[in-house]
């Protein structure tokens, strides 16, 4: 049936453009146009020729005046699917943003040459995988094992799981379990004639995640969506993702947005990372958006981790997931370093207690070892020697470093040399370390093991494995490499200071960390707490993650910090921010905390607001966001007389990170 309409997505980042457009379609494209085809379309202002998505055919436009007809059919290719264009409608509508900008994050740049060759396969390779049968597990996986037949038969059941999953320790081979039970659960529902999901931090899990993915299903029913790739490999992932064929999908944040044929389950690791916080705007965390989708489309959502998040044991706490936990739960052993000391205080202050040195010494005996740090680099903070003022840069004011020893301090912000640098507090010209890096400590340990292999660690380095003979692996945290058989011991330094740091998430971000480095011990190895006793350090120490983290939720329920609330941020001109407060106080039956306006700390000619709300209260409040954002636009483009780059400053941050 042909249409005489389309409705179209433009895409545009200007808020007043975010709605569907109606176009006539020529005669010559009737009968070639389809819902998810990229075209081209004219804008009545300008006399211009923008790109955007088809979303809907109609014959009954909502329009009575004359329509612009469509410009050009760009390509045949269907890369926008109806339930990826609904996902992204609610993404924007959630975030106060564009669904422009979330299809920008979702489908990746387009290679004509390889789209042509894919639309022209339609009858080849293409039909042959499509016309094939579900895929096969290959090997039999561990699942019934660990969590028993009910755990396979809920998770091949016709109610979708919703679940926080306890994973077990250790290493299997070269894969950490953890991600292996994630892995072979999403296999399942490939084997079923479904699409899984699986998103992980970074490359690292990716490479991991994908070699794991490889030995239970055939590796043509898996897909790499890793931001890593280049354009071409990336877009050709994209479209075999769009192909009706049951598929796994393993990737960072954006994978979120795979467009997998009859989608099964999205099953996420470690899902506070920060790696899942999208940077560009609409600002969206994968989380969310992961948790929007299977309420769309109906399908299993799982939260896997050694240290749950707070937002899982929320949801955990309104009973909307459910926590699942292995038959018989395994721990790494921990041993707090300041359990095996005395009263002598050299040891209680030193960073590597003797205890620490031991474990170190008897763990090089039969393998791997490896020491966590807080901080990359080699002195990465320094002091004065005499008054411990911080070291900074005085053209900058950014913190000095030391690369090597000997090395001329320099800024880590604008990277100038301060060989003559002199104490602002005191005169003082000598400095002290006010931290030691992954670098230092190598150093260190390299002269306290003579002979021993040094390996460093850190976001630098594309390390993703290590082999079983005996070596010194330093990594910095969420850089650890996975060893063959798990370490023969784990040191964890810097734990005071990772507890220290000012920032509301600190301590979420640190037993996170460090519970993912001790699950890579040997199932006889032995992990080392460096620091003194405290509750968070208690609970790994007892394996208590989920516990702690039902208890640091009830105090910021108390404190009204999120994630028991949703925060934002707006920022703009004083005016602007004004009339956007004023907008959300005047809302009715909707309760809004409005902190400030202040002046911007990294703005100095912007205000800045923060705002607190429910999540009940969500939608009101992006709705009212939103209008306020086009008001904005629209005023500022008809002062400028429709010409140029709009003068509007504001702009609106829901759910951001490290507002406390």
């Amino acid at each position: 049936m042909t249409h005489a309409v389309a409705r179209v997505v433009l895409e545009s980042p200007l808020p007043q453009l975010d709605r569907v457009f109606e176009y006539e379609i020529p005669v010559e494209l009737r009968g070639q146009l389809r819902e998810g085809m990229r075209v081209k379309v004219p804008l009545r202002s300008g006399g211009r020729v923008v790109g955007g998505y088809v979303v809907e055919l109609t014959d009954d436009p909502e329009y009575t005046g004359r329509l612009a007809k469509v410009e050009q059919l760009v390509s045949g290719a269907r890369v926008l699917p109806p339930e990826l264009a609904r996902l992204a409608r609610a993404v924007a509508d959630r975030q106060a943003g564009t669904m422009s900008d979330v299809l920008r994050l979702a489908i990746p740049a387009r290679s004509a040459r390889l789209e042509g060759r894919w639309l022209d396969d339609e009858t080849g390779e293409r039909a042959g995988r499509a016309a094939a049968a579900a895929p096969v597990l290959t090997s039999h996986t561990s699942l019934e094992a660990s969590y028993g037949p009910e755990l396979l038969d809920a998770l091949r059941g016709d109610t979708p799981v919703r679940w926080s999953l306890r994973v077990p320790v250790g290493v299997a081979g070269a894969t950490p379990r953890a991600l292996r039970t994630l892995v072979e659960m999403a296999a399942e529902l490939v084997a079923m004639g479904r699409s899984a999901i699986v998103l992980v931090p970074d490359y690292r899990d990716v490479d991991l995640a994908i070699a794991a993915a490889e030995g239970v299903l055939p590796t043509a029913s898996v897909r790499r969506f890793d931001s890593r790739l280049k354009p071409m490999p990336r877009y050709e992932q994209f479209l075999r993702a769009l192909e009706p064929v049951p598929q796994l999908v393993v990737g960072t944040r954006a994978a979120v947005y795979a467009p997998a044929h009859r989608l099964g389950g999205i099953l996420m690791w470690d899902d506070d990372d920060e790696s899942f916080r999208e940077p560009h705007a609409p600002y969206a965390h994968a989380r969310e958006v992961a948790l929007m989708r299977a309420q769309q489309q109906n399908c299993a959502v799982i939260l896997a981790g050694h240290a749950p998040s707070l937002e899982a044991a929320r949801l955990l706490s309104t009973g909307w997931l459910h926590e699942v936990r292995p038959l018989r739960p395994q721990r790494p052993k921990v041993i707090p370093a300041a359990a095996t000391l005395g009263d002598e205080s050299t040891q209680r202050e030193a960073r590597i207690p003797s205890s620490a040195w031991r474990a170190a010494r008897e763990g090089l005996d039969r393998g791997p070892v490896l020491v966590q740090v807080g901080r990359a680099g080699y002195r990465p903070y320094l002091a004065c020697a005499n008054c411990r003022t911080p070291a900074s840069c005085s053209f900058c004011g950014g913190r000095l470093q030391q690369h090597g020893p000997g090395g001329v301090p320099s800024c880590a912000v604008c990277g100038r040399p301060h060989a003559d640098w002199t104490c602002r507090e005191c005169g003082e010209a000598k400095l002290r370390s006010g931290g030691i890096g992954h670098q230092r400590t190598a150093e260190e340990l390299g002269r306290a093991f003579p002979g021993a292999r040094i390996v460093l660690a850190d976001g630098e380095e594309r390390l993703v494995a290590v082999d079983a003979t005996p070596q010194l692996v330093v990594a910095t945290r969420g850089a650890e490499p996975v060893p063959e058989g798990g370490y023969r011991a784990v040191l964890l330094l810097d734990v005071e200071g990772a507890l220290a740091r000012e920032s509301l998430g600190a301590t979420e971000a640190a037993m996170r960390a460090w519970s993912n480095a001790a699950a890579l011990v040997a199932d006889d190895g032995a992990v080392i707490l460096a620091g003194q006793p405290s509750p968070p350090l208690i609970a790994l120490r007892d394996w208590q993650q989920t516990k702690w983290a039902s208890a640091e939720l009830a105090e910021r329920r108390e404190l009204h910090f999120p994630p028991a609330v949703r925060v934002g941020v707006i920022t703009g001109n004083e005016l602007e921010v004004d009339t956007a407060v004023r907008r959300l106080t005047d809302l009715d039956a909707v309760e809004v905390q409005v902190l400030g306006p202040v002046p911007d700390p990294e703005q100095h000619d912007r205000a800045r607001a923060v705002i607190r709300f429910s999540y009940r209260d969500g939608v009101t409040v992006a709705a009212a966001l939103k209008s306020e954002l086009v008001a904005q636009a629209s005023a500022s483009r008809r002062r400028a007389g429709g010409r140029g780059t709009p003068s509007s400053t504001l702009r609106v941050q829901l759910d951001a990170p490290d507002v406390f």
